[in-house]
């Protein structure tokens, strides 16, 4: 009786590289227009082995999300150890996050363009207020805001760096890019600056005061 010579992978390890696959084919395809029988034939696996670590479609895909969350997460995390000026920060901060869902197709999964069912909104808008209380920490590090201000303003900010991305997304071209993500830069960097830097702000870079922000964003 003969065996096979390739040795079975570890369970963990396979649900792992079934995590990596899906998040792949999800983000290219979206959800719609994916099926198991996809991201099983992307896995080189049977249908049946797939369901042996996901129940269903759905329960996939909220672990996928799952995982860009917590990419997405560190992304805001790492905005208050950036060098630079606040304008910096914040061109960075809207620049990564286009990159991150309209780039990698899943601009759909964070501004709504994908409604799949009540259990998937509801984790994309934890995974928007996750992002919010980071930013609201960084905010807290940097300026003279109180903790409910800080997690209001960091609610906004998400929700402009949402329809940031949509409107690059949008955009005819890069010069029409640019045009939108100078005009959304000043618009949060002069919101922001409305709040008074902490005398030793715990962050790293300039923290631009509104005086600073008064000037044209090259001369910050």
């Amino acid at each position: 009786m003969s065996t096979s010579s390739t040795p079975r992978m570890p369970r963990a390890q396979r649900r792992a590289q079934l995590l990596d696959l899906a998040t792949q084919v999800f983000t290219e395809k979206g959800f719609q227009a994916t099926s198991m029988d996809d991201i099983a034939a992307a896995a080189g696996v049977t249908k049946p082995v797939l369901y042996q670590h996901f129940e269903s479609k759905e329960t996939l895909y909220v672990e996928v999300l799952d995982l860009l969350a917590e990419a997405m997460i560190l992304e805001v995390r790492e905005i208050g150890e950036q060098g630079g000026t606040t304008v910096d920060r914040v061109r960075d901060g809207l620049h990564r996050f286009y990159e991150f869902v309209a780039l990698d197709n899943s601009l759909r999964l964070f501004t709504g363009h994908e409604v799949i069912s009540e259990e998937v909104q509801e984790r994309v808008v934890r995974v928007l207020d996750r992002m919010a209380v980071e930013l609201a920490a960084v905010l807290t590090a940097s300026r003279r805001i109180g903790a409910e201000e800080s997690r209001v303003l960091g609610r906004g900010v998400i929700a402009i760096t949402q329809t940031t991305a949509q409107l690059l997304q949008g955009a005819r071209d890069e010069a029409e890019r640019e045009s939108i993500l100078a005009t959304m830069t000043t618009a949060v960097v002069h919101g922001l600056t409305g709040f008074a830097p902490l005398d030793k702000p715990r962050i790293a870079g300039v923290v631009l005061g509104a005086d600073d922000a008064a000037e044209p964003p090259a001369d910050a």
